[in-house]
């Protein structure tokens, strides 16, 4: 049915053998209406053509949007460019017009295309497996795209192929725009004026579950997109009284576990808006205590949940929870793959592929209760009367919350249930987190609607700042005295831009700032000065350089207290991000009822106006904290908390009376012992470096401005700011050894076997040799533990028969690392073939200076022409192959060349004599390798 070419992500469709097996699903009332809605706004006349399909999550945006594109546009001769934020989108939508391998028998979507014999279609962005922009062809008839890749590659003259593409359409484009309700930034609305400049009667298709107005009307730009407005809308609520969809039931279950992420981790990562570090997912998968509180959570309440799907991080946290769950009598399948792209080789291989498809119909019969996978079913899978899903962290991605959840939402009508109940394991976070929100089942379909829920207060927030404050409170003699409502913040902003969440997608964020009474007049200053200023370097996804360092500069200037409040960081870059992004400032919501939530003036009527006794006082608490017309159950998580707190005040009210004004306390009644800095000064940094030849040891970058220096022993474990604890890594290597014990000055491993488990470090997506280059010694020293590495060489030129090679030190047994070499050459080959470039043959790793007595054929013919190809580039001089060794011929009277050719195989790592051939007789240099003689057929190159 397809052919693949360079990337999985890549089909061409014989429409006669689709026609035959096209898809015989049929659309569900709604999408009938909207696919006859859809039809009449296309074949309308219309100077701007472009309009909006709202289906709520579950309602089938997707699959409407795919056969009205079948049916409808590419029948017509229309060429689609689909755009969305996320690589996931992406193969949602790929998938949404051919299905996944092995699900043939599912039909296939462009089988209802008509009037054409060949359709292509194209996956591109700068994730794994997918195309590059410059695969795009003019004679592609749907290109799915994430929108940063094209706008990046639109406006680059030496693509041509996307330029093709749009001019080959011939008036005949149609864009679709995923998630079109979140405001791109002004590169991405740039794209989109670029596209109707050079195909004016290009049609533009939002798709989206929530569309939001407030801000994008203010500007006029989304009625430019989408001048018709809303084509189709159906709300949640109609389709949970038709059945078509399940009402969600949301419940939130504690794990009293604090993880772990130090205030500079987390100031590092808060403005990214990337999704945990993997340092902190690692800890919460191995969390033994938390993944059995996740199986009890099922087995205790087993009837309730129903089938399940459990949402998992690793591996090896399926397989514990399975066993657990067994144990307690539920029946449990899981399912991972390379989806999961941080597992080993040795790690996906535990599940094949005939196990996974055995598991899914498992449970597709009822033969399994629960199903527990690494985001393999947030799209594509079809797993019906899924009742129950398990959420076992929070994310910050809002489209995979979504699409998490959506896995429950079927309804009694198409095979699911009538209730779908969604459970978050949620941990006791010592930060404010920006965790993504799921409000699509809330009804905002007009710009009021949308600015009351901003409006609302968003108390999970506030409560969980009060508490924290209420907290340091105990720790902090004197504190205890200031007014409660001073912990209650005036109001907060609305702020909403695009962020860069990994290397190809975009999270839309929509974050509300605290603002405290202390601090307004700062962040209005703040803003007022940013809508000033030149931000066009943060109008774009990804956060620019040095925007950590501005944030710092921006605290200094407008606002008192830490400057490296983690918080406060990301707030005040949340804000330029938003004003760079909208074009205006974020706006304000007042906190209206926070007068009516003074604990004091609570405690001053009850207390000492009313002077009820205990008991009396008691039940009139339980009746102020159960008022519905109060937020004191939102602010205050339990009662015994609420009246902790009131306690406190009445403790408070009660000491001013006998002392005062005067502090209760004039001095503390402790001293604070001299505490190593959390970092070394720049001196020692500095020596470190010469020490360390200004280079990073573990890969050998030598930028220095990439350089940090690390601690042997983390600072995590207690390690000190001693030289001998200290080395330089580049902020790669640093990232990636995060808080793990590796000292890459020693030339030798502690290591007596290989290691259990490991991971490739994250693959360069170039073909420059420099950087493959340093992304082995990384690989190679990582897997050792240690600097194992001697020597690399991967050449800047290559033939046909391309080789690296990486040379150990001695007492390092190079087979441990073979089957991460081969997927090593796997990597580079995804990124030379998309480059045009010959494929890497094999990457050897050997011991520095030991002979080697064997080498496969196709390794030694690799080798040789490697070798060729360095000898001609130093000496246009022949190579021979020969009893063993390679041989560089000179003619007498031409050996000036020697000492160049000498010194080329020398860096090779080769032992280089010269001598006279036994039976050439003429002068000539030879290598000696060890390489046995079936290398007969690759004597010459």
């Amino acid at each position: 049915m397809t052919h693949s070419l360079s990337n999985t992500f890549y089909r061409e469709y014989d429409l006669t053998r689709a026609r035959a097996r096209a898809s015989p699903k049929e659309p569900a009332a709604h999408q009938r209406e909207a696919l006859g809605k859809l039809r009449a706004w296309f074949d309308a006349p219309h100077t701007l053509k472009g309009g909006m399909l709202v289906l709520p999550t579950g309602g089938g945006k997707t699959f409407t949007a795919t056969r009205f594109l079948s049916s409808v546009a590419l029948s017509k001769g229309y060429k689609v460019l689909w755009l969305a934020h996320t690589h996931h989108l992406l193969e949602q939508a790929f998938y949404s017009f051919g299905p996944p391998p092995g699900r043939d028998a599912d039909g296939y979507e462009v089988g209802h295309v008509t009037g054409k014999a060949q359709l292509r279609v194209r996956v591109v962005s700068g994730t794994l497996g997918h195309g590059r922009a410059h695969d795009v062809k003019g004679k592609d008839d749907v290109v799915i795209a994430t929108l940063q890749t094209i706008a990046r590659a639109y406006g680059d003259a030496r693509l041509r192929g996307l330029r093709d593409f749009v001019a080959s359409a011939n008036g005949k484009l149609l864009v679709v725009f995923d998630e079109a309700h979140h405001a791109p930034a002004r590169s991405y609305r740039r794209l989109l004026e670029a596209l109707r400049a050079d195909a004016p009667n290009v049609t533009l298709l939002g798709l989206t579950a929530t569309p939001t107005y407030a801000n994008a009307r203010s500007q006029g730009w989304l009625a430019k997109l989408f001048p018709q407005g809303i084509v189709y809308q159906v709300s949640a609520a109609r389709l949970m009284a038709q059945r078509v969809l399940a009402k969600p039931v949301l419940h939130e279950v504690s794990t009293k576990v604090t993880p772990t992420f130090d205030d500079a981790t987390f100031r590092a990562w808060a403005g990214s808006y990337r999704d945990l570090p993997e340092s902190v997912v690692e800890d919460l998968a191995k969390n033994r205590e938390r993944t059995a509180l996740i199986a009890d959570t099922y087995a205790q309440h087993r009837e309730r949940w129903g089938q399940t799907i459990i949402f998992a991080d690793r591996w090896y946290q399926c397989e514990q929870l399975r066993a657990l769950l067994e144990a307690r009598g539920v029946r449990a399948g899981a399912v991972y793959s390379s989806v999961d792209g941080r597992s080993s080789a040795a790690e996906r291989a535990e599940r094949t592929h005939s196990d996974t498809h055995a598991t899914l119909d498992a449970f597709r019969r009822g033969e399994l209760d629960v199903l527990i996978n690494i985001r393999m079913l947030t799209e594509g899978t079809d797993v019906p009367n899924v009742q129950s899903v398990f959420l076992t962290r929070a994310t910050t991605s809002r489209i995979l919350l979504t699409q998490m959840i959506g896995r429950a939402l079927r309804g009694p009508a198409f095979g699911g249930t009538s209730e779908a109940h969604i459970v978050s394991f949620v941990d006791a976070w010592e930060h404010a987190m920006p965790w993504a929100t799921w409000d699509d089942f809330t009804e905002s379909d007009t710009v009021d609607d949308e600015r009351a829920t901003a409006a609302r207060p968003p108390l999970t927030l506030v409560s969980a700042a009060l508490v924290a404050q209420l907290a340091r409170d105990l720790d902090t003699p004197g504190q205890g005295s200031a007014a409660f409502v001073s912990r209650l913040p005036v109001g907060w902003y609305r702020v909403d831009f695009d962020a860069l969440s990994s290397e190809d997608d975009v999270e839309a964020v929509s974050n509300v700032l605290m603002v405290f009474e202390h601090e307004r007049a700062a962040f209005e200053a703040h803003i007022a000065w940013l809508l000033t200023q030149d931000l066009q370097r943060f109008e774009d996804a990804a956060l620019p350089e040095g925007a950590l360092e501005e944030a710092r500069a921006w605290r200094e200037r407008f606002f008192e207290g830490d400057v490296d409040a983690p918080d406060a960081l990301a707030a005040v870059l949340s804000v330029a991000r938003h004003v760079a992004q909208q074009g205006e400032a974020p706006r304000f919501f007042a906190f209206d009822a926070r007068d009516a939530h003074d604990l004091d003036a609570l405690a001053s009527d009850l207390s000492f106006e009313l002077e009820l006794p205990t008991m009396r006082l008691f039940k009139q608490l339980r009746s102020e904290y159960a008022r519905t017309d109060r937020l004191w159950r939102a602010l205050f998580p339990t009662f015994e908390l609420f009246k902790a707190q009131y306690d406190a005040r009445v403790n408070a009210r009660l000491a001013q009376l006998e002392y005062g004004d005067e502090p209760l306390y004039t001095a503390p009644a402790y001293v604070t012992p001299d505490v190593l800095a959390s970092e070394p000064d720049d001196g020692v940094k500095t020596q470190v470096k010469v020490r360390d030849g200004w280079r990073c040891l573990c890969c050998g970058e030598d930028r220095r401005g990439l350089l940090q220096v690390d601690h042997v022993l983390p600072r995590h474990y207690g390690g000190s700011h001693a030289l001998e604890n200290l080395q330089t890594l580049c902020r790669t290597c640093n990232r990636d050894k995060a808080i793990s014990d590796v000292d890459f000055r020693h030339h030798r491993t502690t290591l007596s076997a290989p290691p259990r488990t490991f991971t490739l470090p994250k693959a360069p997506r170039d073909v420059d040799a420099d950087m493959w280059a340093r992304y082995l010694r990384r690989a190679v020293n990582f897997f050792y533990q240690c600097q194992a590495v001697a020597k690399v060489h991967v050449p800047k030129r290559s033939g046909s028969m391309t080789m690296w090679t990486v040379e150990l030190y001695e007492g390092h047994d190079p087979t441990w690392f073979e089957k991460y070499a081969e997927q090593i050459v796997q990597f580079a080959n995804e990124v030379r073939v998309s480059a045009n470039r010959h494929p890497l043959q094999a990457l050897r790793v050997r011991v520095f200076g030991v002979p080697e007595m064997a080498m496969p054929s196709n390794v030694v013919a690799a080798l040789v022409a490697d070798i060729a190809a360095e000898v001609r580039a130093k000496a246009s001089q022949q190579v021979m192959y020969d009893a063993g060794a390679f041989w560089v011929r000179f003619e007498p009277g031409k050996a000036a060349n020697l000492e160049a050719v000498s010194s080329a195989l020398a860096a090779r790592g080769l032992s280089v004599e010269q001598k006279v051939h036994p039976k050439r007789g003429s002068v000539v240099i030879v290598t000696f390798t060890g390489v046995p003689g079936n290398a007969r057929g690759a004597r010459r190159a």
